[in-house]
């Protein structure tokens, strides 16, 4: 037969209960106390003492379950959806079924508004997060690219794939424990070499919005 398990405050009671009940029989199991007076004698029985009260079981708190997170639902009839959170930006499409959702960020010149620099990210899939840096042109291309989180180093670096007419290619491929560190760093320091010298080029990217954006892409494309 399994156990049968008492909710916290009625056990308290019942142990309570049974305590009080156990010194009782002890009490009248006393022999001092259950003897009576010697015949002849003029001493007046002694009061029996009284028992202590057992103390009060004090109740513990209930904990209250957590909150079930929200799903998050997908526009109806829509197939694609483009939302912002700070610097970053959500897009989704969704021809079929299965949505697929990215987080971007992109600069540029804001004369021209032609992009010169952009970072995607998608939704991790086997413990990694795949995507793609476009770099602006007049990089070197052998020494690839490094990256830091705030002043921490990252990885090991990246090598360009490719150029195409907006910029060189750079795929990167995430792991969990970089994307967590982006949820908790201020920026992302990506450090290219100039083509012709060694001066390096550095770009910023502010992670402001980033986990609200991360989070939003996962359940959107979940």
């Amino acid at each position: 037969m399994p156990p049968i398990r008492l909710p916290v405050r009625r056990a308290a009671l019942l142990v309570a209960a049974l305590l009080s009940a156990t010194a009782a029989r002890a009490q009248d199991a006393d022999p001092a106390a259950e003897s009576p007076p010697a015949a002849g004698s003029g001493a007046a029985p002694k009061a029996r003492p009284k028992p202590k009260p057992a103390p009060k079981p004090v109740a513990k708190p209930v904990p209250t379950p957590a909150a079930a997170t929200p799903v998050a639902a997908w526009p109806t009839g829509a197939t694609t959806v483009s939302e912002s959170y700070g610097d970053w930006t959500v897009s989704c499409v969704r021809p079929e079924a299965k949505a697929t959702c990215i987080v971007v960020q992109s600069q540029g010149d804001s004369k021209t508004g032609r992009r010169q620099f952009g970072f995607e990210l998608s939704v991790p899939k086997d413990g990694r997060s795949e995507g793609v840096i476009l770099m602006p042109f007049g990089m070197a291309i052998e020494p690839g690219v490094t990256f830091k989180l705030d002043e921490q180093a990252l990885g090991k670096g990246a090598p360009y794939s490719t150029c195409t007419s907006d910029g060189c290619l750079v795929p990167i491929s995430f792991p969990a424990l970089a994307t967590d560190g982006m949820r908790n760093a201020k920026s992302l320091t990506v450090t290219a070499q100039k083509s012709g010298n060694s001066e390096p080029a550095t770009i910023v990217v502010p992670l402001a919005g980033f986990p609200q954006a991360f989070d939003r892409a996962v359940a959107l494309g979940g």
